[in-house]
């Protein structure tokens, strides 16, 4: 079953002052949307009050998505489609992106790559940080939209900028490494460092895991900022049993006082922002948050 790429409100006539409902690429914003409402709220239409677009945008999106049982809304592609069609005439951003998406996969239609083409431009030029990336990665990887893009890094990495300056930590991730690499740019050090450091911090997207390996590999190395092992120990630790090695490998050149320095920083980290990764010397992670 074909899944759209789901993704504040305000609502304004013209496509030129064109916003958007869901501006998050990971699609987290709009399931935690979908996860807060009971049936109720759904079957409030069209008597709702301020919510009502965004309710109905959200009926669209999971009728063409085979429906919500638990909200009870049946699959029923065409009245999605005119739904979209119509927001998108409104100026709904999230709505052409769904539509671009649409025909460029032959959902409830033929495939219609100039359509899909057009509408994916006009939505990531209004700003709608999903489409800024799926223009990016798809001038950068050949696989993605493969039928309408041939590979262009210097275009690529206009959008992902786009899309990383819009808060996406992949995104911010990929720009980073071009950067390192010296793909479309000179290679620069202090920028690459400054957007990685943007994806651990993101906020789509972002905090432990790649993101937390790549940044102590550039304090370990001094890459772009000042060599610091306890920083470099203390993003290993937040990448959880990832980053053991790499802590075994540099703890060499630490002295205790530096370690548990390292690690006093990576707890409460984790516990003000409520995130677990594996632990260690036996320490438990806590209903109330803590580690004991």
């Amino acid at each position: 079953m074909f899944i759209l790429v789901l993704l504040t409100l305000c609502v304004l006539p013209t496509i030129a002052n064109a916003e958007s409902l869901f501006q998050d690429p990971t699609g987290e914003e709009f399931y935690d949307k979908i996860s807060s409402y009971k049936p109720e709220d759904i079957l409030c239409l069209p008597d709702c009050n301020v919510d009502n677009y965004e309710k109905k945008y959200i009926i669209a999106v999971l009728s063409l998505s085979g429906g919500n049982e638990r909200l009870n809304i049946k699959e029923n592609c065409n009245d999605s489609v005119n739904r979209l069609k119509k927001m998108w005439e409104a100026g709904l951003n999230d709505a052409g992106y769904n539509l671009s998406r649409m025909y460029y996969e032959g959902v409830c239609g033929e495939v219609n790559l100039s359509k899909s083409e057009d509408l994916l431009f006009k939505t990531a030029e209004n700003g709608y940080v999903p489409a800024q990336k799926l223009l990016g990665k798809s001038y950068w990887r050949q696989e993605i939209q493969n039928k309408i893009f041939d590979q262009d890094l210097d275009q690529a990495a206009y959008w992902l900028k786009k899309s990383a300056e819009g808060g996406d930590g992949e995104s911010a991730a990929m720009i980073a490494s071009f950067y390192r690499r010296g793909i479309s740019f000179e290679e620069d050090p202090q920028l690459s460092y400054y957007w990685i450091d943007k994806a651990f911090s993101a906020e789509y997207g972002g905090g432990p895991g790649a993101y937390s390996l790549r940044l102590a590999d550039y304090y370990e190395n001094g890459y772009g900022t000042n060599k610091d092992l306890v920083k470099s120990y203390f993003f290993y630790d937040l990448s959880g049993t990832a980053g053991l090695e790499e802590k075994n490998r540099i703890s060499k050149d630490m002295t205790e006082v530096e370690i548990r320095q390292a690690i006093k920083q990576s707890r409460a980290w984790q516990e003000e922002h409520n995130t677990f990764v594996p632990s260690y010397y036996g320490l438990k992670h806590q209903s109330d948050g803590s580690y004991r």
